[in-house]
């Protein structure tokens, strides 16, 4: 497990290897991603508003990276539309399943009685209906 010295406490944070593992993939196709738009890592750091030992660090996939940092840079490369896509709710299938799973069964009136009937009656007048109809409020 790698581990990460947190800046405002001098604390030591352990960092999952998954976590390790995503930064460092991160870091070689952000480095990618701006060599191939021909930047240095200077042109990103000046671009971004940091410094280029951040960027080398970025790259590297240090843990300590400030995600606003992240986001910056993908930002000038002009990626940043796909992290917001992957985070959408729609997209969270198992964030949704669990919502799903937790709704009630049925749903009752708040005074906990059942809504009186309609008489047939009072929803047609003359043949015609009163404008009343099964989906009353949609």
């Amino acid at each position: 497990m790698v581990s990460s010295v947190s800046k405002h406490s001098g604390t030591q944070v352990a960092v999952p290897p998954p976590v390790a593992r995503a930064l460092r993939n991160l870091g070689h196709d952000l480095s990618t991603a701006r060599r191939m738009r021909r930047l240095t890592q200077e042109d990103l750091a000046q671009r971004i508003g940091t410094s280029l030992s951040t960027v080398r660090r970025m790259e590297d996939g240090h843990p300590g990276t400030a995600l606003h940092t992240f986001l910056r840079a993908l930002h000038v490369l002009g990626r940043l539309e796909d992290v917001v896509k992957v985070m959408a709710l729609e997209q969270d299938t198992l964030g949704l399943e669990l919502a799903v799973d937790q709704l009630p069964k049925r749903v009752r009136s708040a005074s906990g009685k059942k809504p009186k009937e309609r008489s047939s009656e009072a929803m047609v007048k003359g043949g015609e209906t009163t404008g009343d109809d099964e989906f009353e409020g949609f």
